[in-house]
């Protein structure tokens, strides 16, 4: 998580832990415990999506290159068989189509282009199973290309997938904290002027408020740059 977010966020907790504190003495003007329960809402609810972004992988959780091969097997089998249908039904469409070759499939092909090629096949084959049970095209050997071709499908879309979802995660993060300083901004801090006479109170406050200031934040984040 972005350390100017996370330094904001702790910020904010001290803040929550002075307000709780203080709070019998706060809960004189009947506005306040509304506005701490509020508060706190709002710090639980951030707690919960910063738990979420640290737990969503920064790499794909599975291998890749296993799956592949895996794929590149079954393909081989499902390829030869519409290989030599294609040759004896004298299928010329088919023919050109079939990739039949280990080399080809495990070598030359990049990711995206087996992934394809896998999906072709599969779409090619479905309708002639039948057909292709007499050159050996067995429902097992079909239902295993089906669940290959998924796994390694998935493999290949899980990295977008994880950035997006981390993406809209911290996002949220962001309009969390932006919902507490507003808090703090246009209700707490008026409020707590209430309590100036109390310096203990109100130093403590504000020394806490202090840390979440927008003039710090901008320091931090000069700092880091």
């Amino acid at each position: 998580m972005n350390k100017t977010i996370s330094a904001r966020h702790n910020a904010n907790q001290q803040v929550l832990i002075t307000l709780k504190k203080y709070e019998p003495q706060l809960s004189v003007v009947p506005a306040m415990p509304n506005m701490i329960m509020k508060y706190q809402t709002l710090i639980t609810d951030t707690d919960g999506l910063i738990t979420k972004a640290d737990s969503i992988p920064s790499k794909t959780a599975g291998n890749k290159n296993m799956a592949r091969t895996d794929l590149v097997a079954v393909c081989l089998k499902a390829s030869n068989i519409l290989k030599v249908y294609a040759f004896i039904s004298k299928n010329e469409n088919l023919s050109n189509f079939v990739v039949h070759t280990e080399s080809q499939l495990s070598v030359q092909m990049r990711h995206n282009e087996i992934l394809n090629y896998s999906k072709n096949l599969l779409e090619k084959i479905t309708p002639l199973a039948t057909e292709l049970a007499n050159y050996g095209l067995t429902e097992e050997l079909l239902a295993v290309l089906v669940r290959e071709v998924a796994e390694f499908e998935g493999l290949i879309n899980e990295p977008r997938q994880l950035i997006n979802e981390r993406k809209t995660t911290n996002e949220l993060i962001e309009d969390k904290i932006d919902e507490i300083y507003s808090l703090l901004t246009n209700q707490i801090d008026p409020l707590m002027e209430l309590f100036n006479d109390d310096k203990e109170l109100y130093l403590a406050y504000k020394s806490a408020r202090m840390i979440v200031d927008p003039a710090s934040r901008k320091r931090t984040e000069s700092a880091e740059v």
